[in-house]
């Protein structure tokens, strides 16, 4: 059914040999009286909100827990997808996104995420929320595919389901001082645990961690980055409030300061001339200018707060849950949108956030020839975003002045005879005149269109935007005979969701969001950022959507013996729609501004699924086996028009197809090996109108340029031509094609090993990660394309357990591979790339002290 060619049927070919030749040392260890003894310890998860094995799951899941999580040196959300195959989380200059098997959002504010985050039960949609969600946990489950039913919307790709560590009957602690030299980073957390009373128990966690060196030197500012500082805490309370309930709080808040973002340029381009240049290490951006100046390439704040209360009462029949929770978010961000020592671009947003919800949920007892969960779940959201971008004109006059001066001077021109100050049309023909090309009658004709301008202007873009969702689920089992179980799964959600949408110019002052009265500065400002004036609200044609999305699942269980389990499921799943955050006009109804194109329709997935997992030689060995299919419609996608702003459609259609396979053998009493593969393939069924790359864009405006049979259509070619134009007549056709962040291939290899000797515990680790050739860029312009990598890590501990001590040397991508995640167009500077450089190597020594019972 699924067929892979060249490289990816020798790896499929090189796994089969592998594990025939595992089962071959297995069979022989079976034959010897160790292999008791080397069990594997089972892994629980709670993926189907049922505390399971994990080999009894009828899904795609990877878990890891806490120690595994320390050991790895994962700190954030984006350093788990390095250990787990088809999932990857990409750092972005606008927000995060999250992959599983090829599907993710685009890059834009507005959109949901395509894999949902859940964390002790409550939903964290937007990237903020979960900045701190991999501290003191004990569990994390990476679920692929679908998780309509008891997870709900915006899960069409998968599920993090993340739960905290919970506290103990007995009184004890940790402290923990880790430094990493390489970045100057220093991380000092701990923890306290212990009964308050005969019912009441807490635990009580604090994390501090600053980077003062990073992996990026900015020449501009002569400074490192990233540079940060974060400070989050978590308090739990268990409270025994019946004999038959439990009673869990949990309070959250944290506080962050990223000083600088790790930027660089990937092909400098036209801003060459300007002092970039392409390096992974070093880089040039700032600002002199008071009014754009804040200090580094890109700087972000902002804090979080986040309670949950849960009751968990267990009854004769089964057990009855309540989660209620609220959780909110603020930021501010300023990035350097020019990427460079020009004075030029600035864009600064912000977000303010705020989430409320309540989950009830019956789950009967298990063992009956039938079982059920039956729910509900409501929840409100309110979130305020906006964006200044301001565009420093008579900078930005004197570099195209500058170019132009050039331009004219390369074809043997005078440029004092051509250039008409203010005149864009005298000006333009005189270029033409001279054989010029379509880029510099555009450069010649801005220089002299802004000639004159005395300031810079100001764009300012507002969306507020409010969402109340309720849903009602319920899922059933029926264990048909001992070894055959099926389960259908249905879920309904009505959505509503209501908006305001504002745009207009702004003065030229720091951090100003006062709409101007200037007529000069509106003009400016509308040609320069794109857009058309405007201020809608939620009683506005378009302004309000409202969603009733049935889902359901079918899976089928079959057990093929005491050890073997197989599956099958069918399930369909949507991704709310909602409002482009970035929407500056419409180009399909003459640019203007129409609030019946603000909003965008949810997409839908239908996904099937295949599995068997198996434990060999009484639990000493594991493994795991996935094939899956899904197909999207309606595909939110984000196409960057080339100069300063997003469109969104609901433009394109996608399969994604592939195996995955995961194992563990415990090939002695020291030593572990855990192994993944992931074979994927990605391909959009229709994907006409995406973004041009750069040299596309500046090909097709050549041509049409060239092609034009007067001069005004010449000049309005050179002049008015954009990206968004470009993309709507399909020269960019992904049809056929992938997507960003989607490799053929990804595994992963980890050995691990301990041993004992007088008073200490050993324990090391060696892991190794693949992933072959990937674009990191939606349009995939070939400078996205990453190629194949492999990533060595590794960690030793010594561990004293009598005393409460261990110390841990962790090292991460030993070979100091050179890789990023971001790259991007340059805006209004066609031809120049820049991107977020990734840590190259890097060692840190970490120090743990355990006291108490």
């Amino acid at each position: 059914m699924i067929e892979y060619q060249g490289l990816k049927t020798k790896k499929a070919l090189l796994s089969i040999c592998i594990i025939g030749a595992l089962n071959q040392q297995l069979a022989y260890a079976e034959e010897t009286q160790e292999v008791n003894k080397r069990a594997l310890e089972k892994i629980t998860v709670t993926s189907q909100k049922r505390v399971q094995s994990l080999s009894e799951v009828p899904m795609s899941v990877s878990a890891m827990n806490a120690d595994k999580i320390e050991q790895a040196g994962i700190e954030r959300l984006e350093d788990l997808s390095t250990h787990i195959p088809n999932f990857k989380i990409a750092k972005d200059s606008i927000a995060d996104r999250i992959n599983i098997r090829g599907m993710q959002s685009g890059n834009l504010a507005g959109f949901e995420q395509s894999v949902g985050t859940f964390v002790n039960g409550i939903y964290r949609g937007r990237g903020a929320q979960s900045r701190f969600s991999f501290v003191d946990v004990e569990r994390v489950e990476v679920m692929r595919g679908p998780q309509s039913i008891l997870f709900g919307k915006n899960t069409v790709a998968g599920a993090l389901n993340i739960t905290t560590a919970k506290p103990d009957d007995t009184f004890n602690g940790k402290l923990s001082l880790a430094y990493t030299p390489t970045f100057d980073q220093t991380e000092v957390s701990g923890m306290v645990t212990g009964s308050l009373s005969d019912s009441l128990r807490a635990r009580a966690f604090v994390l501090s961690r600053e980077m003062e060196e990073g992996w990026v030197h900015n020449n501009y500012y002569d400074s490192d980055s990233p540079q940060s500082e974060e400070m989050m805490g978590r308090v739990t309370l268990e409270w025994d409030a019946a004999d038959n309930t439990l009673v869990t709080l949990i309070y959250e808040a944290s506080d962050y300061d990223f000083n600088s973002f790790p930027h660089a340029m990937k092909e400098p381009g036209p801003l060459k001339a300007l002092g970039s240049f392409s390096s992974y290490t070093e880089s040039f951006m700032g600002n002199s200018s008071p009014v754009m100046n804040f200090g580094s390439a890109q700087a972000m704040n902002g804090d979080s707060d986040e309670i949950t209360l849960i009751s968990e009462t267990d009854f004769a029949s089964g057990d009855f849950t309540i989660t209620a929770g609220h959780s909110a978010y603020q930021f501010d961000r300023s990035l350097d949108a020019d990427y460079s020592g020009l004075d030029g671009i600035r864009f600064s947003d912000s977000e303010d956030f705020s989430q409320d919800s309540v989950e009830v949920r019956f789950a009967s007892n298990t063992g009956g020839d039938f079982e059920y969960m039956l729910g509900l779940y409501w929840q409100q959201q309110d979130l305020t975003l906006d964006g200044l971008s301001l565009f420093n004109i008579p900078v930005l006059q004197q570099v195209l002045m500058g170019g132009c001066m050039a331009g004219i001077g390369a074809y043997g021109g005078d440029f004092n005879s051509l250039y008409a100050s203010g005149d864009v049309v005298t000006t333009a023909a005189g270029v033409i005149g001279l054989g010029g090309s379509a880029g510099l009658v555009n450069a010649c004709g801005t220089a002299a269109a802004f000639d004159g301008i005395p300031t810079g202007v100001g764009r300012y873009a507002l969306l507020e935007q409010d969402a109340d969702t309720l849903g009602v689920f319920a899922q059933g089992t029926w264990n048909i005979n001992d070894n055959f179980r099926a389960t259908f799964g249905l879920r309904y959600t009505k959505e509503e969701k209501s908006a305001s949408k504002t745009g207009y110019a702004t003065d030229f002052i720091p951090d100003n969001r006062l709409e101007s009265s200037n007529p000069l500065v509106i003009a400016v400002s509308q040609q320069v950022g794109e857009f058309e004036t405007h201020h809608f609200n939620s009683s506005d044609p378009g302004m309000k959507r409202s969603e009733n999305s049935p889902t359901w699942s079918l899976n089928l269980q079959y057990d093929i013996g005491d050890n073997t389990m197989s599956y099958a499921t069918a399930s369909t799943g949507f991704k709310s729609g909602g409002f482009n955050s970035f929407y500056m006009r419409s180009p399909d109804r003459n640019n203007v501004a129409d609030s019946r194109d603000v909003a965008f329709d949810e997409e839908n997935v239908l996904a099937f699924e295949l599995g068997l997992k198996t434990e060999l030689l009484d639990g000493q060995a594991d493994l795991n086996i996935a094939a899956f299919h899904s197909t999207f419609d309606d595909m939110q996608v984000s196409v960057f028009s080339g100069n300063t702003t997003f469109e969104v459609k609901n433009a394109a259609k996608a399969i994604s197809y592939g195996i995955e396979m995961d194992g563990r053998w415990r090939a002695t009493d020291d030593l572990t090996i855990t192994g993944a593969v992931g074979l994927l393939n990605f391909e959009y069924d229709k994907f006409v109108n995406q973004a041009c790359t750069s040299d596309q864009f500046l090909a097709q405006r050549e041509a049409i340029f060239n092609a034009a049979d007067n001069l005004a259509a010449q000049i309005g070619t050179a002049m008015g031509y954009s990206n968004a134009n470009c993309a709507a007549v399909g020269i960019n056709d992904l049809s056929g094609r992938t997507a960003s962040n989607a490799p053929k291939v990804s595994a992963s290899l980890v050995a691990s090993h301990m041993t004992e000797f007088g008073d200490f515990e050993l324990n090391s680790s060696v892991d190794l990660n693949y992933h072959s050739s990937v674009y990191r860029v939606d349009d995939l312009d070939p400078i996205g394309k990453e190629p194949s990598q492999t990533f060595v890590n590794a960690h030793i501990t010594l561990d004293n357990p009598d005393q409460g001590w261990s110390l841990t040397l962790t090292g991460k991508n030993l070979t100091d591979v050179k890789h990023f995640d971001y790259i991007n167009d340059v805006p209004l500077f066609a031809g120049a790339h820049n991107f977020m450089p990734l840590a190259g190597r890097s060692f840190t020594l970490r120090f743990n002290y355990s006291f108490g019972e």
